[in-house]
């Protein structure tokens, strides 16, 4: 099991979240959706001030940014530059 993420990681989505949601394809990088999405994590927080699930902002590397589930994401292996369009 890897370590929690934290904020300036390089993060793209699991594997077991693109087969739930049936995204073996998609657009090419850089994209902000699908199996080639990367991005880096900006910040990680509660859901609300009770829950437990947590949320990192996400900046991906085609400029777009949002909000995911942290159990939907993994960091990027390797050291991979992200750059926009």
């Amino acid at each position: 099991m890897s370590s929690a993420l934290q904020i300036g990681d390089t993060v793209r989505f699991t594997r077991g979240f693109l087969q739930s949601t049936a995204m073996g394809s998609g657009p090419p990088a850089p994209t902000s959706l699908g199996p080639f999405a990367r991005g880096t994590v900006t910040a990680i927080e509660p859901l609300s001030p009770s829950s437990p699930l947590l949320l990192a902002t996400v900046v991906w590397a085609d400029g777009d940014s949002t909000r995911v589930n942290v159990a939907n994401l993994e960091r990027q292996p390797g050291s991979v530059a992200l750059q926009g369009r």
